[in-house]
């Protein structure tokens, strides 16, 4: 696969931080706002946003993005544009200062893609990446993986959304954090047959915490020591998810009642429900 580097030196400094304790260390906030995603990273003076939950999510996320201090993102992505990821994007692009957007490079069918559509008008730093994307963003390493073959994932016959999902590694320091969007069987077969090493510290698990045939293979080769499921009190992971978690040994965090706070040193992590 082609390699593509990206370059995010000239971001620096749209997500500022007025406040934000060991200011150097890296802090993934993965928001309850029921089975939905939304995710904040922070480092430094880097802030990034992963999907913002439903329609009705947004102002809640913008919310959330200021109390922590923000008032800039410096890259807004969506991995997808299924209603529960791409719902709350037009709102937040409305309300923060966004210096760059990333989103696959598919066209979704829904009016939450539309509506999030009609609020990139005239964004100067929109990218579909077709190829994987490498960043640099202070001392965040990303990488931002489409499908090898996304032909293959586009079955006429059933939604396929889910398998076009961007997935995202981010690395600091020496911790590795994968986050998989809501990817399925076909889409996680992919990846194991592209012979990339897989290995991350946290995994935020497929599709949350549906259970896959493929999954225990696909964890094995993620080989986590903690995962963390988006999902809500009224529909929660499978339980032959959770099993197979507690089968590997890996710990077990879900999104349903408080958000869930990652922090990283470099060297240790650490993973809470926010109080």
């Amino acid at each position: 696969m082609a390699l593509v580097v990206f370059l995010l030196a000239f971001w620096a400094g749209a997500g500022r931080l007025k406040d934000h304790t060991e200011a150097n260390n890296m802090t993934i906030v993965m928001l309850s706002v029921g089975k939905a995603d939304a995710l904040i990273v922070q480092q430094a003076e880097q802030t990034i946003l992963i999907d913002a939950g439903e329609q009705e999510d947004g102002e809640k996320v913008v919310k959330e993005l200021r109390r922590r201090g923000v008032d800039g993102i410096d890259l807004f992505l969506v991995t997808h544009f299924d209603k529960d990821h791409v719902g709350g994007a037009a709102y937040v692009m409305e309300h923060m200062e966004v210096s760059a957007v990333m989103m696959p490079d598919y066209e979704g069918d829904r009016q939450e893609y539309r509506f999030f559509l009609e609020s990139l008008q005239g964004h100067p730093n929109v990218r579909r990446p077709t190829e994987l994307v490498e960043m640099t963003m202070g001392e965040l390493h990303l990488e931002i993986c489409p499908p090898d073959d996304p032909e293959a994932l586009r079955h006429p016959e059933k939604e396929y959304d889910n398998d076009l999902s961007l997935v995202v590694s981010i690395q600091y320091k020496d911790k590795k954090f994968l986050l998989t969007g809501d990817i399925e069987k076909d889409r996680m077969e992919q990846m194991l047959a592209s012979g990339r090493d897989w290995k991350h510290d946290v995994i935020k698990m497929p599709h949350h915490g549906k259970y896959q045939n493929v999954l225990p293979e696909f964890l094995e080769a993620v080989s986590p020591q903690a995962a963390v499921i988006c999902c809500s009190e009224k529909n929660p992971a499978e339980e032959k998810t959770l099993k197979l978690l507690e089968d590997q040994g890996i710990s077990v965090w879900d999104t349903s009642k408080q958000n869930v706070i990652i922090e990283c040193d470099g060297e240790t992590i650490k993973v809470r429900h926010e109080t």
